[in-house]
């Protein structure tokens, strides 16, 4: 069996070295084993439990998915410009059968910039997706945005490739997607959403039909109408970067919004 401890060096300060005794068993913290160590240094040593030790897996939302998941990274390929969002949902556009991604303007289509027809990639180039091997769709449609008017949406949507398969309804975390929902958010009203950076994060509307939001980009400072504050839960953000693009759901699990920007100062929990 293999032991549950180990030994290395500690310093308490400069010059103050001790033995450090680290253990994985909570058995051994007044065991006869540690007391001989302890006298074996002269009483030198700095014990803690540091329990059980495990690899730093890349969370399944930066790795590749197959079948595609809704909240995994995805993102625009781009020369020089290394991205990942968030591929928020799958949609159909009217009555046809392809199955297309819908996610951010500036996470699939780079603020207007990428050209249609672009390959999208699952996982995003940040995290590792490769431009042979994870090309996943085809940038096809955008709702521009325009720094000389009013912006409503941050959307764009890219049709699947013809070999790759997609679990539709399952946000890892959360539940099974359950359509759309017919009204609009509350305030107060219990949101959720899994993203590329943050994972699964919970939250509440706080304010709604908020008009001449200033967010910026790339291309320049946008205002936005008509849209939907939330603030995290508890002590938690509900998003950072990265996330961008993620589906929002209500309690019920239907979409409800799409998240496209965040503030750097935080809600009424900081």
């Amino acid at each position: 069996e293999s032991p549950s401890y180990f030994l290395g060096i500690a310093a308490r300060g400069k010059k103050d070295y001790r033995l450090a005794v680290r253990l994985q068993d909570h058995a051994l913290e007044r065991s006869e084993l540690v007391d001989r160590i302890t006298a074996k240094a002269k009483g030198e040593v700095d014990v803690r439990y540091v329990g059980r030790i495990r690899a730093r897996a890349k969370p399944w939302y930066q790795s590749k998915q197959r079948p595609l998941l809704i909240g995994s990274s995805a993102g625009f390929l781009a020369s020089g410009f290394i991205m990942a969002g968030t591929l928020g949902c799958f949609v159909r556009s009217g009555s046809s059968s392809a199955l297309y991604i819908l996610s951010n303007n500036h996470v699939l289509a780079d603020e207007n910039r990428y050209p249609k027809g672009g390959a999208i990639v699952q996982p995003g180039a940040l995290d590792g997706g490769s431009p042979t091997a994870d090309r996943v769709a085809r940038l096809t449609r955008f709702v521009r945005l325009d720094p000389a008017q009013t912006n409503f949406v941050d959307c764009a949507i890219a049709k699947l490739n013809s070999a790759i398969q997609a679990d539709v309804h399952k946000l890892k975390g959360i539940g099974t997607l359950a359509g759309q929902r017919s009204g609009d958010l509350q305030v107060g009203d219990v949101v959720h959403k899994v993203g590329r950076t943050t994972g699964v994060r919970h939250g509440r509307v706080t304010a709604f039909e908020l008009d001449g939001v200033k967010v910026g980009y790339d291309i320049g400072e946008l205002s936005f109408d008509n849209q939907i504050e939330i603030e995290g839960a508890g002590n938690r953000s509900f998003s950072d970067a990265g996330d961008s693009g993620s589906l929002i759901v209500d309690d019920q699990i239907q979409a409800a919004a799409l998240l496209f920007a965040g503030g750097d100062h935080g809600g009424s929990n900081g």
